[in-house]
């Protein structure tokens, strides 16, 4: 059973974490992040980890993605050869290069890290939308455009096989996709075994679970004098990048009763 699950049905406090803006101001000073190095990338993810000690920790591989779309510039080169729509997307994510790149990196990190992971991913529609804007193509898609990508989407998924990654996290704050639309994404998960979730402005949404995760909003982590809240179960939050690290670590001791 992924424990995840029974992480998500909890009645008491559970932290789920997006520390990456945050983490990447205290602990990197900014520097690149070292995707295209599995070993410095989870040695730098051991660290937040254990400076945070959070239950859940997510790890934002949406930010590779567009990062690989923003340097890359032979492989976007190729996603331009063809104008038709979702061939971007297709020829991004059936790169081996980019296959490999993720398969080291997600095993690297979560067989390094003592803390269930979630990996944030753009939804099929964003990330169609996001490889369409980099070679200068349409970015207006129908259902069925959104499908085939979840398609080649499942297909990238299975770099993920040999990880210890618990679930998958799809970014749906600017705009929801219908879940019929994930299908494909949804049988590769369900093979492996993997919780499906939705990021959403005011909540997380996990398939098969009727209630949500709540997220507390990352000005909590700014202001030294605010309350922190007591949960009785799950609940989300992002550190804000300029929260003080003494302040986040009183606020975290609050929450556990440290």
């Amino acid at each position: 059973m992924n424990p995840l699950k029974e992480i998500l049905e909890q009645k008491k406090t559970v932290l789920i974490a997006d520390a990456r803006a945050y983490a990447h101001k205290v602990l990197m000073q900014h520097k690149p992040y070292p995707w295209h190095d599995p070993t410095l990338y989870s040695n730098y993810m051991k660290q937040v980890a254990a400076l945070l000690r959070v239950d859940v920790l997510i790890l934002r591989f949406d930010k590779m993605l567009e990062e690989e779309l923003r340097t890359n510039a032979e492989l976007v080169a190729k996603m331009g050869e063809k104008k038709r729509q979702g061939y971007a997307l297709k020829v991004f994510m059936q790169d081996e290069g980019i296959k490999e790149g993720t398969s080291s990196l997600v095993n690297t990190a979560t067989n390094t890290l003592h803390v269930h992971i979630l990996t944030q991913l753009p939804s099929p529609l964003q990330l169609l939308q996001m490889s369409a804007q980099a070679v200068g193509a349409d970015t207006d898609f129908s259902d069925e455009d959104i499908e085939n990508a979840s398609m080649y989407y499942a297909d990238w998924l299975r770099s993920y096989k040999d990880s210890k990654v618990r679930g998958l996290l799809f970014d749906e704050r600017t705009q929801e996709v219908a879940q019929s639309l994930y299908q494909p994404i949804l049988n590769t998960a369900s093979g492996y075994h993997w919780e499906i979730g939705f990021r959403r402005a005011d909540a997380l949404h996990f398939c098969g679970f009727t209630t949500s995760i709540p997220v507390l909003g990352s000005n909590f982590w700014l202001d030294k004098n605010a309350i922190s809240p007591q949960f009785n179960s799950p609940f989300f939050t992002e550190i804000h990048e300029d929260a003080i690290p003494e302040v986040v670590l009183e606020k975290l001791h609050a929450f556990f009763h440290l």
